[in-house]
């Protein structure tokens, strides 16, 4: 039986090791396989489908493409059944997720919410809207789908061009543009939203500050153009 139970993991050793390579055979048999399995496992423990979604998109990135030590996967052993390695993996996320308080944002997106800080005030007369725009955008963040939040993580922190989004997500580099450009699209209309809602100025100031708005939301995620 223990010859049986090292063949099985020698199996997914190869397979982790196609995943660490960024094999697209082994991303889609993951994506076939392993993905319905942990949402069947988060869901049965009461993760709602934000957390859900979310975990799925964060484990995608520690997996397969991690920090400057490489793959998360590319740490597996062998010396249990990978999906139960990854299913672990995805618990602690999903309940990191959920212990989460709203007013205690992750490092990740104190990350991105920090893009509002990356262009300087030019106009000293607009200086007393930069608080406004840095809650707006703030706002604006959080509001977004938790895809659409991991999506802008993938290209902003962790340098993810659209050709490894797209083998990450299982979809074709266009789809992947569109996705990232949707995500973009929506972060700056909640910011311009959320600043008029704050400031409540007449149309008249409102068109002008949202000019300038605009022009900051285009500085601080220029970013993503790199």
């Amino acid at each position: 039986m223990d010859q049986e139970g090292d063949a099985l993991h020698s199996e997914d050793l190869t397979w982790a090791k196609g995943l660490a390579a960024g094999g697209r055979a082994e991303l889609e048999r993951y994506e076939q396989e392993l993905v319905p399995m942990l949402e069947a496992q988060l869901r049965r423990r009461g993760y709602t489908p934000d957390v859900i979604a979310e975990t799925q998109q964060t484990l995608r990135v520690r997996l397969f493409v991690g920090d400057g030590d490489g793959p998360g996967v590319a740490r597996y052993e062998g010396r249990a059944a990978l999906k139960s390695w990854v299913l672990i993996a995805a618990l602690r996320e999903a309940a990191r997720l959920r212990q989460r308080s709203a007013r205690e944002p992750t490092a990740d997106d104190e990350a991105l919410a920090g893009l509002a800080e990356r262009s300087d005030l030019d106009a000293p007369d607009k200086a007393r809207y930069r608080d406004v725009f840095k809650q707006a955008f703030r706002t604006a963040l959080a509001a977004l789908a938790p895809r659409e939040r991991v999506l802008l993580r993938m290209h902003v922190l962790d340098h993810l061009t659209i050709d490894q989004i797209g083998v990450l997500q299982g979809v074709h580099r266009a789809t992947a543009a569109r996705w990232v450009e949707r995500a973009r699209d929506t972060l700056a209309r909640e910011i311009r939203r959320e600043f008029t809602r704050q400031l409540g100025t007449d149309p008249f100031e409102a068109e002008e500050l949202l000019q300038w708005v605009q022009s900051r939301i285009e500085l601080s995620l220029s970013v993503l153009e790199s």
